[in-house]
């Protein structure tokens, strides 16, 4: 009996409890972060966007809360940094929940390096991060509210996430660590480009009180190019399609045809891509096979939809997509924007006839685009002739 005593206490003294448990009260629950560097100062700007768990987490209240509050901090370095979060920040900052970061463009055209190598050296970094670069006003983005989903890093990341899965513009490999990956690459990078639609944001909590939710509400306005850690251009929006086409990240894919001179409206799924890269007599050549399902979405023809009239759409489509295709493709090449890889490819390839190539500067500039485009229609809608009217 003296044992068991002995033992339940000794086992009760190792019992550590809650001693270490920090209150939600004592944390300052950070979800969104934005950062810009003023090159004539070489300040840096931070702004941490805070959670009010109190105004989430109610589901009745008598009025309107803030959900977030933000600080803005400002300092030469990351110590700087530090120091004024500390002198005003009444809470102990907590960035495990950080839900997407943005930086402006002028910080990015500068370089990422630094902002890129103190984040890698927090052990709690998150690298799956969704990351933006803003054309808007940095204040301007931190200081608005956002609707329907009220955490505005929450609302970019759903962003991202519906838009890569609804319509392929975005892809959700658009985060710090895909940037990272390629930072000692030749290999670019694409990040989303933020702007806020309307002349300014929307900063107070009348917000929710306005049935416009297209005003001083956040937009993708297309892509930001990185080589290594510096943005070097963009892409817009509407060529956002054919770059993660071509990259194999794009699953949905949307057209307007002309046929028989009326309008077809196409939705293409289940998009499959193969890549291969060959050196032959016309040397180097990166053929590209990309199959596909179509979707009729709207139809104006007069023709009656017959299986030679799908015929003509499904080459419309072949033949349109081919097009665009090629054509950001060879202005890639003009810009010597290697998205695909392919000067570390070739670097790689092995064998006689590749060893030439190797050792020219810039061979990858002369690789040639050998493009195949299949589809078939599996879905005409619920009717199979349009109506006529008058």
């Amino acid at each position: 009996m003296l044992k068991k005593m002995m033992l339940i206490i000794f086992f009760s003294v190792c019992l550590t409890g809650c001693w270490d448990k920090v209150e939600i009260t004592q944390l300052a629950i950070a979800e969104l972060i934005g950062v810009d560097s003023d090159p004539e100062t070489g300040k840096f700007i931070v702004y941490y966007q805070i959670v009010n768990p109190e105004a989430v987490a109610s589901t009745k209240s008598s009025g309107i809360k803030s959900p977030v509050y933000t600080y803005k901090v400002e300092g030469f370095n990351i110590r700087d940094l530090s120091l004024k979060t500390a002198e005003i920040m009444p809470r102990n900052l907590f960035p495990d929940h950080y839900q997407s970061e943005i930086v402006t463009e002028r910080y990015a055209r500068q370089g990422l390096q630094t902002f890129l190598n103190f984040f890698e050296r927090q052990y709690n970094r998150r690298s799956d991060l969704y990351l933006f670069v803003t054309d808007s006003p940095l204040s301007d983005v931190m200081m608005t509210y956002t609707p329907l989903e009220r955490l505005p890093g929450r609302y970019l990341r759903s962003l991202i996430e519906l838009e890569s899965e609804t319509t392929g513009r975005v892809s959700k490999k658009s985060r710090i660590k895909d940037l990272m990956e390629n930072m000692e690459s030749s290999i670019l990078t694409v990040l989303p480009v933020l702007s806020i639609s309307g002349s300014k944001p929307l900063s107070t909590t009348d917000r929710y009180e306005q049935i416009n939710a297209n005003k001083g509400s956040f937009i993708l306005n297309g892509g930001a190019v990185f080589r290594k850690d510096r943005m070097i251009g963009k892409l817009p929006m509407r060529e956002m399609t054919y770059y993660y086409l071509l990259k194999g990240e794009n699953k949905v894919l949307f057209e307007s045809l002309v046929v028989n001179g009326r309008e077809v409206d196409i939705q293409a799924t289940k998009t499959k891509v193969r890549k291969r890269l060959s050196i032959g007599t016309e040397g180097v050549t990166w053929k590209v096979d990309i199959s596909t399902n179509l979707l009729i979405m709207q139809n104006e023809q007069r023709n009656k939809l017959t299986l030679e009239n799908m015929k003509e759409i499904k080459e419309a489509f072949n033949q349109q997509v081919d097009k665009k295709v090629t054509d950001f493709f060879e202005s890639a090449m003009r810009k010597k924007w290697d998205f695909f890889g392919l000067e570390e490819a070739i670097k790689y390839k092995r064998g006689k006839a590749w060893e030439s190539i190797r050792n020219q500067r810039n061979a990858w500039q002369q690789t040639k685009l050998r493009l195949s485009v299949q589809s078939k229609v599996i879905d005409i809608g619920e009717i199979d002739n349009p109506y006529q009217g008058s």
